[in-house]
């Protein structure tokens, strides 16, 4: 694929599968120092200082260039907000099947396409032959889609948890916004050079719920391996089971769990955007812990839906020409992913 040529999203995606059916995810190793760098954005929120800027970038490009993940700190959401966000999740999944079955994913009634309850065994979010061993509630965001046009139970099944789950939503989509001018300088440009890209950006929202039981064949997964399609996720998880694929070490390994940490990767659409500088890093995801639940939150975050991704100035020149045409969201191989 060239940038003169045109992008196939199926073909992206039939690429996408190959890759991720020919990885060999036996026995991950153990995270060492270094694995996945910390990056700390707390001195720069609190003081909005191009020099404290500078540094996070400095930081941040070395974790997006060599690894496509990295633990998030100083990003100031509460602590109180993530235990109650998990706490709520927890609630969701709590509820027998017939309640949550009331918003099913699949709802024919519903015009908002891919948004409510996703029970345990579905093929796709990723895409794959087997089912994934998880269930979720979702929710998204995007020009003329608000938390209204979500499907939600009726409020006497869950009293409190659209009102919570609005509350942490808002919360984080003002995170990712407030990095976005990281990202900025981490790649050559001028701080605010992704705002008009972001004026209304496309978001996705997972609660996910990892039962009590371990796969029983290799081929089967909690969440199967893939790469994001996102500019870039950020992810709570409230224990490990989260594994990756590092770059320098050439291998599989557990990332480790740091305390109301986010764990931040970034996807197949900000790889494009900057002409492969930065990694779009498989991973997939388990419950690793015998005889308990695992939840997670990840927020997908992207551009505009129909924003024009062309290649970032300061990502090509003769030497190094844009290996990819311009495109926006909806002409991604998210849409063909069931987004």
């Amino acid at each position: 694929m060239t940038s003169s040529g045109s992008f196939d999203p199926e073909a992206k995606e039939q690429e996408l599968l190959a890759e991720a059916t020919s990885w060999d995810i036996s026995n991950p190793a153990g995270p060492e120092p270094g694995d996945i760098p910390t990056v700390d954005v707390g001195p720069y929120f609190a003081t909005g200082a191009n020099v404290d800027l500078q540094l996070v970038a400095d930081t941040l490009r070395h974790a997006c260039e060599e690894v496509g993940f990295y633990q998030l700190v100083g990003h100031q959401i509460p602590e109180p907000l993530i235990a109650d966000t998990f706490e709520w999740s927890r609630r969701f999944h709590d509820l027998d099947l017939a309640t949550k079955q009331k918003i099913n994913l699949d709802n024919p009634d519903w015009p908002v396409s891919t948004v409510g309850y996703m029970p345990v065994g579905e093929r796709r979010l990723p895409r794959r032959a087997k089912g994934n061993l998880n269930e979720a509630f979702l929710l998204k965001g995007d020009r003329g889609v608000d938390y209204g046009d979500n499907q939600w139970l009726p409020e006497q099944d869950l009293p409190g948890f659209r009102a919570a789950i609005e509350e942490y939503g808002r919360a984080v989509s003002d995170l990712a916004l407030r990095l976005l001018p990281v990202y900025a300088v981490a790649l050559d440009l001028d701080r605010d050079f992704f705002a008009p890209a972001f004026e209304t950006p496309f978001w996705r929202l997972r609660f996910t719920h990892y039962p009590p039981f371990a796969p029983n064949e290799d081929d089967e997964f909690g969440i199967a391996p893939h790469v994001d399609t996102t500019f870039f996720t950020l992810l709570l998880q409230d224990s490990p089971g989260l594994v990756i694929h590092s770059a320098q070490r050439d291998q599989w390994i557990k990332a480790p769990r740091s305390e109301n940490a986010f764990v931040v990767n970034s996807g197949e659409l900000l790889k494009q955007w900057s002409n492969d500088r930065f990694l779009s890093t498989r991973h997939f995801a388990n419950n690793s812990v015998a005889g308990q639940s695992r939840y997670s939150i990840p927020f997908f975050f992207n551009a505009t839906a129909d924003y024009p991704m062309a290649c970032l100035p300061s990502c090509h020149d003769e030497q190094n020409p844009p290996k990819y045409p311009t495109i926006n969201y909806l002409q991604s191989q998210a849409v063909v992913q069931g987004e």
